[in-house]
């Protein structure tokens, strides 16, 4: 019994083993076929490993694509508005122009070193193209300290810095028309930069620059014939200094404190030889709660002071302006802005203004906004104005925002 038992097991070991060898596929062309393949990978691996090796030893080339990231960020920003008032004698009353086209460059030219430039034109005001700012930035120089050289908008007061199109309204406070810039402080000089050490959930920094050549004003008559101010004047060699702190109220809010100061003086003025040494002063709040589905409020206020030696019989001039701003969704915000200003050609005339601001915001660099004022100054002692703002661009956009 145990006999035939044996001899069936073999018997069927003999069918199963004819049936293997009897298949098309050998288990010796199986073997073949996986070291052939293994050795075409590891032909293509060492042509994979030539190239790089080729890459990393020549300059950077289109066809690897490392040369695109040496390319420098460019943005353009384009604006146009458009202004209907009452006052007669506003000349650009009822016109809609093309104001302002900004190119900006940007990108790293060596570790931690930084450049950035903005060209600007205003067709508007018949201005070829001019430049904005163009300055290089070293990061970390030493802990939180940063050094920028080159021609810069002043770290003076909390929006001197910020671009026109970045600002929530369609024309600036009137104060800092009348004692700064008739759109921002700019000098060619250079900057310090520091972070101050505070305790984790407190912002302090420090900045202290040194300049010349600073913007000119675009003072215009005298009263009772006055619109804008001689801004800050300080077209010669000058100084700035500031002080900011950034204190969180609660997991939404947070508040700004800030202390301004530049001085120096203008250029000799070729009539009277006479040079102008300006001292300004600035002071600064901002209040900011961030709300549910894009939902932020902002609240500022600015006080300055402005005293140059020979504007007004060296008296000092005061102005100020409180703003309320309210973003009730990604696209759309609502603001309302309060002027007063004294004018430093004459501290005995002023000028104040109450305005209502509505934007659409499309995406971050397109939107609408309409700005409506009520207000009085020396030629027009009551006069109404809307103001359509229209910007759009492409490009990173990287500089600072509001």
């Amino acid at each position: 019994m145990k006999t035939k038992l044996a001899l069936a097991v073999l018997l069927c070991l003999l069918v199963l083993v004819d049936g293997a060898w009897s298949d098309d596929v050998s288990p010796t062309s199986e073997i073949d076929e996986l070291k052939a393949r293994i050795s075409d990978l590891e032909q293509k691996l060492e042509k994979l490993q030539e190239q790089q090796a080729t890459t990393q030893g020549s300059e950077p080339s289109a066809e690897t694509g490392s040369r695109y990231l040496a390319l420098p960020d460019i943005s353009l920003i384009v604006q146009a508005k458009g202004k209907a008032t009452s006052d007669k004698l506003d000349p650009a009353k009822q016109k809609i122009q093309l104001t302002e086209a900004e190119l900006g460059i940007q990108g790293y030219v060596y570790p931690n070193v930084r450049a950035d430039a903005f060209f600007a034109g205003s067709p508007a005001e018949h201005q070829p193209f001019q430049i904005h700012e163009a300055y290089l930035t070293y990061l970390g120089v030493a802990k939180g300290l940063n050094f920028t050289v080159g021609q810069k908008f002043v770290p003076f007061d909390r929006v001197n810095q910020l671009h026109n199109h970045s600002w929530l309204y369609a024309r600036q406070p009137l104060v800092l028309t009348n004692f700064v810039a008739h759109e921002s402080l700019a000098g060619q000089g250079a900057l310090l930069s520091y972070l101050i050490p505070t305790r984790s959930n407190v912002f302090a920094q420090f900045d202290l620059g040194v300049w010349a050549n600073g913007t000119e004003g675009e003072e215009s008559d005298y009263p009772p014939n006055i619109q804008v101010g001689p801004g800050a004047s300080l077209t010669d060699r000058f100084e700035t200094a500031r002080v900011w702190i950034g204190i969180p109220t609660g997991e939404n809010g947070e508040l700004e404190i800030g202390g301004s100061r530049a001085g120096g003086k203008s250029e000799q003025d070729p009539d009277t030889g006479l040079t102008n040494y300006v001292h300004l002063k600035g002071l600064d709040v901002t209040y900011r709660w961030f709300g549910q589905k894009n939902s932020r409020l902002l609240l500022r206020g600015e006080y300055l002071w402005r005293k140059g030696t020979t504007d007004s019989n060296a008296a000092t001039a005061k102005g100020y302006y409180l703003f309320a701003n309210y973003r009730f969704s990604r696209y759309f915000d609502v603001g309302l802005l309060y002027d007063w200003s004294q004018f430093p050609q004459d501290v005995s005339q002023k000028e104040t203004a109450i305005s209502v601001i509505l934007t659409r915001q499309f995406s971050e660099q397109y939107y609408l906004r309409l700005h409506a004022t009520r207000g009085s100054r020396p030629n027009a002692t009551s006069y109404s104005e809307i103001w359509l703002h229209w910007c759009w661009g492409v490009g990173p956009h990287t500089h600072k925002l509001e």
